[in-house]
């Protein structure tokens, strides 16, 4: 179950980063981070540059 869940997340990591490039990929990794550490800046952030992204 957990080696089905990592090869998902992975996946999904790549179709991202296909898509939006690597400031994607690091601003979605900021979103995560931040989620996790419960960091508001560092979710903030991460959010607002996948929102650039996105209206791009």
């Amino acid at each position: 179950m957990i080696i089905a869940l990592s090869l998902c997340a992975y996946l999904f990591e790549q179709a991202f980063q296909s898509r939006y490039g690597a400031v994607g990929a690091v601003a979605l990794g900021c979103v995560s981070l931040g989620h996790k550490t419960r960091n508001a800046k560092c979710t903030a952030i991460g959010v607002a540059a996948l929102l650039l992204l996105l209206a791009h």
